[in-house]
């Protein structure tokens, strides 16, 4: 008989960022796997599948079904492109003890008829009860050590990213065994792992003593590695990583749909089904494919990459929507298109139907609230925004980086020709001279002061609470030679002092929030000269959604602008009640803004590379595709606008 009983230790070394270590004896198995149906009848106390005190089954090997290790065995090997079936396997691994096992690693060790070593197929499970196998091919013999390298390609601890390189260095199941795994990321050792120990026949006799002698250490694997795994999140304060998206082909063992992924698949078809403008196509992670909405047409493709989002939705709804994207959950071949259908078909398709999603809502609510526009509170979120990096924005806005919606008129423009034209009618419609101060309430990164500069001479005091735009814009100045017409300041809108001939503020109405409305327009009151004009450029939410909108939260306001409030054009009028100012003309560019917002979007997927190599990474770069979407989606829908009000103030005022 080949098969053998190892008694030994088990060791993990993490070695950076912290160094962390431990160690635990352990008993663990060689198996011929030939000797199964054998050693089972030979030994009353080891079963092949079946319930016995020690048992192995070919269902906790390899593909998730019953069939003959062996032939499960074969059929990979062969999918591996191992051309030649092994003549003997020997497998080292954990048994069931009294049914239960968790067995982080077992090796297939696989030799053909002349005795030679073919490979070594390496099983991995984590702790989610996914699997992935490593083929194992020699890079090299020193002695009886075998070398292998391999990209790691499968998600184990939390506190590590699914990078870098394992290198295995093995014996063979012999008398003594000593495998070890050493985990670099670049050129730099971070952990090490090793399994070894001395064996004793398989037999009745040293069976019994292994189990009287070591009764639970079988069933101490899972709870020592939850342990250890508090240890490094509560003490040692180590960063988790989301367990990311397992698509490798070798990784063959899926994590199974929990309950509230169930539940939430089944919410989301109801809710689906009541679609009736677009047709909608959704696969399924196992293939499966559901069609909603129109029967005809070409339609709109929903990819499910991980099951976790039905369970996103389920409990945070549209949010959740948006959150599953970032992650990976889900995909599709056009985002500006799904979303937008989406859109279209909101008042059929409201998630506030999701009961479950309810205390997610108000959770997101309060979050909201507890972001308000304070003085203190504005500064903090229009850092956590515009502060990002002037590098970033750079990479999709125009040279003059115009962060707005641009004006096409209908017309095949470029975006920077569209920028300038839409500052151009921004211009004339304050009706700028030489002699005219303005204030720029939200000035950016110094675009419209510039070139308000260059085309009439007239003055202008812009300011901002973006300490990195301050910068930036700054500099632009200096570079245009305008330092004496031009001056740009930190500083809230509330604290403004003087007087101006005209005002501008493009898209920065949205940062007040619906309590300063109010401020804001007594404010643009008390600093404009009678008979001055303001123009300001903002996004809209129509009237009839304000009250919802108002009492809300959504994936924008959390995600990308915290303190966020679209206001609607009746709110705006009712917070101009108690000032002087009238508005003398309105328009709307809402088709527009979907433009600009694709050829962002556009810039963006089409200079990923910049952005990943300023350290941003892949998360990232989703979350801001679907803001880009998300937001043209709103204005092709038109269920947000855009918006350039002129508002006049009185001779006698």
């Amino acid at each position: 008989m080949n098969s053998l009983i190892y008694q030994g230790e088990v060791s993990h070394s993490r070695l950076s960022p912290v160094k962390h270590s431990f160690r635990y004896p352990v008993y663990f198995y060689a198996f011929d796997i030939d000797e199964l149906n054998q050693l089972a009848e030979l030994t009353p106390m080891f079963g092949y599948n079946r319930l016995r005190p020690v048992a192995i089954h070919d269902k906790d090997y390899l593909q998730r079904d019953n069939r003959p290790l062996r032939e499960k065995l074969a059929v990979t090997l062969r999918n591996l492109d191992i051309a030649e079936d092994p003549t003997r396997v020997i497998l080292v691994t954990a048994a069931r003890y009294f049914n239960y096992v968790f067995n982080p690693i077992s090796f297939f060790y696989c030799y053909n008829a002349s005795g030679q070593l073919l490979c070594v197929l390496g099983q991995v499970n984590n702790t989610f009860g996914e699997m992935h196998l490593y083929l194992l091919q020699s890079d090299g013999r020193e002695a009886a050590e075998l070398h292998y390298k391999t990209a790691k390609e499968f998600h184990v601890s939390p506190f590590f990213k699914r990078e870098g390189e394992y290198r295995f260095h093995l014996t063979e199941a012999k008398e003594q065994i000593d495998n070890r795994i050493h985990y670099h990321q670049g050129d730099q050792l971070v952990f090490t792992a090793r399994l070894h120990g001395s064996a004793k026949p398989f037999n009745k006799q040293n069976l019994m003593h292994t189990l009287i002698r070591h009764p639970l250490t079988a069933s101490l694997t899972m709870p020592r590695i939850l342990w250890q795994a508090a240890k490094l999140y509560w003490q040692r304060r180590l960063p988790v990583y989301t367990r990311p998206i397992s698509e490798h082909q070798q990784t063959i063992r899926q994590v199974k749909p929990g309950l509230l992924d169930r539940l939430g698949r089944t919410a989301i078809y109801k809710h689906l089904s009541r679609q009736q403008q677009g047709a909608l196509l959704m696969r399924m992670p196992d293939g499966e494919v559901h069609r909603f909405g129109a029967a005809d047409g070409d339609p709109n493709q929903l990819t499910i990459r991980d099951d976790r989002f039905f369970r996103k939705v389920l409990t945070a709804s549209s949010i959740g929507f948006g959150e599953a994207y970032t992650e990976g959950y889900w995909t599709t071949n056009d985002l500006p298109g799904l979303l937008t259908m989406l859109a279209i078909n909101e008042e059929l398709i409201d998630d506030r139907g999701f009961v479950t999603a309810t205390l997610g809502r108000w959770f997101d609510f309060l979050r909201h609230l507890m972001r308000a526009n304070t003085r203190n509170g504005s500064s903090r979120n229009i850092r956590e925004h515009y502060d990002l990096s002037n590098d970033f924005f750079a990479v999709f806005l125009d040279p003059d980086m115009i962060y707005s919606a641009a004006l096409f008129a209908q017309q095949e423009k470029s975006l920077e020709q569209a920028q300038q034209d839409k500052l151009q009618l921004i211009i004339d419609k304050a009706q700028l001279g030489p002699k005219d101060h303005v204030l720029e309430i939200g000035c950016g990164w110094g675009g419209f002061a510039i070139e308000a500069v260059r085309r009439t001479g007239c003055r202008v005091t812009g300011i901002t609470l973006s300490q990195e735009q301050l910068t930036l814009a700054r500099e632009k100045v200096k570079a245009a030679g305008l330092e004496k017409k031009i001056d740009l300041r930190l500083c809230d809108y509330r604290n403004i002092d003087g007087k101006y001939d005209k005002i501008v503020s493009i898209e920065m109405l949205e940062a007040v929030g619906h309590a300063g409305l109010k401020t804001f327009f007594n404010t643009c009151d008390r600093v404009l000269q009678p008979g001055g004009r303001a123009v300001i450029q903002v996004i809209t939410i129509p009237d009839r959604k304000y009250a919802s909108y108002r009492y809300s939260s959504d994936w924008i306001r959390k995600h990308i602008f915290p303190g966020g409030h679209l206001p609607s054009i009746g709110a705006m009028a009712n917070a101009m009640k108690s000032c002087s100012l009238n508005i003398s003309s309105l328009e709307q560019y809402a088709p527009d803004y979907a433009k600009t917002l694709d050829l962002w979007r556009g810039r963006l997927l089409d200079r990923q590379d910049e952005i990943l190599a300023l350290g941003y990474d892949e998360r990232f770069l989703r979350k801001w595709e679907y803001y880009f979407a998300y937001c043209r989606a709103g204005f092709a829908a038109q269920i947000i606008d855009v918006a350039q009000l002129i508002l006049d103030k009185p001779q006698n005022r």
